[in-house]
């Protein structure tokens, strides 16, 4: 019966497993499994499930290690090129090849070999259904398009080809490409991109005024020169040889930055990630890149960790330094009635400016702020975290305590105490380091369901648990692992009822006794009414049958780490 399910109804489930992961976790892949096992169901569920599959075909493995997948993809979509087109390519270079050598007859005979083009009939129009890109390095490095040219070049006779026709191949495949794409809503660049040939293809106007990237939803900018394979840098552009076609270094370079070169053509985005800025130059047209969008929801700025530690080495010698961030962290509040996530990443905040602060202040509407990282978020922001009062996540990850100013943080909890449902707080703890915050927490937490707190002491998480009366998730380093099995049984009568799981990190459940845990259970579970289901803790090489046992007992899963 399933497989007669109306178009509409299908459509509406496939969809479900692309929109349940984040395309802006650009550190991960999205899983393809599920909708490439639809295809296979039927014709019906086929016709219906591949336009899914391959609207963002290149985020189904932009991380892998192994690029037989990517290339893979390659061949399905050179199957899209009129073959009339590749025919007339190995034509081209046949008779180039001809004119150099003396032996004709010979060389054509050989060469008759590339005309014996298996077969490339597609259902699909492959490229017609891309709506997200991701221009990788993998299109232009000519050492990997010469070691996997037998899975994208296996219709055509690869081990004849040169290394020049196989660059001339690809590159005439990524102009196809970029030409015909149409409607993209993710577009992303994961190195410092310089070639004007490409965005010029993608930013073409038709007749109306409109580009490809009219329609724009999500833009991502890695500015790193940094490659897969530092070796053989796509935009080493310093080799003069003329006979040197290895890379795609004869390509027209952009004429300034690439935030320029899109200003005009990319307005409507929702989401704006970048990488590193490099020059005061780039944070000016980053800048204005951001003040021209109309409806800018979510930002990410990041910065490489360890230019983050140069730039604070920087500081102790040249005081008087630009902070490339002033200028672009000023912009923001042009989308102030928009704005909801803000993301900073390896940022130094040391050197705002009140116009910054301002700035930020005036961002009245954010919902989810995530500070990873960072370094110097002094007292000077504490009337920015005064503003924050529609917070729903908050998320802080640092290395060190001293990163971050204490009133801040509590000045952010209490702004947002009514609106909090995630809160995250983790960096290493040393000793009583931050007490002042653990004691100066809401009496109420109203609407807070997961919480994750640094190594803490028993007294301290108490009183945070008091003010939780929605808790359902739980996340903690109990202090002093002298006393756990003790902390362990006090805790027990302080759990909200709402809470389904705990994870104990840096814990073995092995430390804990049969009875200490049996106990814990009883007076939290039976005693004290917690909705407990599942307790999580590091033990790597499993759990004891008679701890999974007991946890049993009381409808509760042990979950190793």
């Amino acid at each position: 019966m399933a497989s007669f399910l109306l178009s509409e109804c299908l459509e509406k489930i496939f969809l479900n497993f692309i929109k349940e992961h984040s395309f802006n976790d650009i550190g991960s892949n999205i899983p393809s499994k599920e909708l490439f096992s639809c295809t296979l169901v039927s014709r019906h569920w086929c016709r219906i499930s591949t336009p899914l599959l391959y609207s963002y075909p290149f985020h189904h493995f932009r991380h892998k290690t192994s690029y037989n997948s990517f290339y893979k993809l390659i061949r399905t979509l050179l199957c899209c090129v009129p073959q009339t087109e590749i025919i007339q390519l190995l034509k081209n270079n046949n008779n180039n090849n001809n004119n150099n050598n003396n032996n004709n007859n010979n060389n054509n005979n050989n060469n008759n070999q590339f005309y014996k083009i298996k077969s490339n009939n597609t259902v699909f129009n492959y490229i017609s259904l891309i709506r997200g890109l991701i221009v990788d390095e993998l299109m232009f490095k000519s050492q990997y398009l010469i070691i996997y040219k037998e899975i994208w070049l296996s219709s055509y006779n690869p081990r004849m080809m040169s290394t020049d026709l196989i660059i001339k191949i690809m590159n005439y495949f990524v102009k196809f490409l970029c030409k015909n794409l149409n409607n993209l809503t993710i577009l992303e660049f994961p190195f410092t991109m310089k070639n004007n040939d490409i965005i010029e293809l993608l930013t073409i106007k038709d007749c109306n005024g409109k580009s490809k990237l009219s329609d724009l939803k999500e833009l991502y900018y890695i500015n790193s020169y940094i490659s897969r394979d530092s070796n053989n840098n796509i935009n080493n552009n310093n080799n003069n040889n003329n006979n040197n076609n290895n890379n795609l270094n004869n390509e027209i370079l952009l004429p300034k930055s690439l935030y320029f070169t899109l200003t005009n053509t990319i307005c409507n985005l929702n989401l704006l990630y970048n990488k590193r800025i490099k020059t005061i130059e780039e944070a000016n047209y980053l800048s204005q890149f951001i003040s021209i969008q109309k409806n800018l929801k979510h930002i990410i700025l990041s910065e490489n960790r360890y230019d983050l530690l140069f730039y604070s080495l920087d500081r102790l010698f040249y005081s008087n330094s630009d902070n490339k961030y002033n200028i672009v962290l000023s912009s923001l509040s042009t989308q102030s009635e928009s704005l909801q996530i803000l993301e900073f990443k390896n940022l130094y905040f040391g050197d705002i400016n009140t116009n910054v602060i301002k700035s930020l202040s005036l961002l009245k509407n954010i919902r989810i702020l995530k500070l990873y990282k960072c370094r110097k978020i002094n007292d000077n922001l504490h009337s920015w975290a005064k503003n924050l009062s529609k917070l729903e996540i908050f998320e802080l990850v640092e290395r060190y305590y001293t990163n971050i100013s204490e009133d801040f943080l509590i000045q952010l909890i209490h702004s947002s105490s009514n609106t909090l449902i995630k809160l995250v707080i983790n960096y290493e703890r040393v000793e009583k380091q931050g007490i002042r915050l653990f004691q100066n927490f809401p009496t109420f937490l109203i609407s807070l369901k997961y919480l994750e707190l640094p190594k803490i002491f028993l007294n301290e998480l108490i009183f945070i648990l008091k003010s939780c009366i929605k808790l359902n998730f739980l996340s903690i380093i109990l202090s002093n692992d002298d006393l756990f099995e003790e902390n362990l049984k006090n805790l027990a009568n302080f759990l909200p009822k709402t809470l389904k799981r705990i994870r104990f990190r840096e814990t073995n459940c092995s430390i804990i006794s049969i009875n200490s845990l049996n106990y814990f259970l009883f007076e939290s579970i039976l005693n004290s009414g917690c909705n407990l289901k599942y307790l999580e803790f590091n033990d790597s090489n499993g759990f004891d049958q008679d701890y999974i046992n007991l946890t049993k007992h009381y409808g509760v899963e042990l979950v190793k780490i």
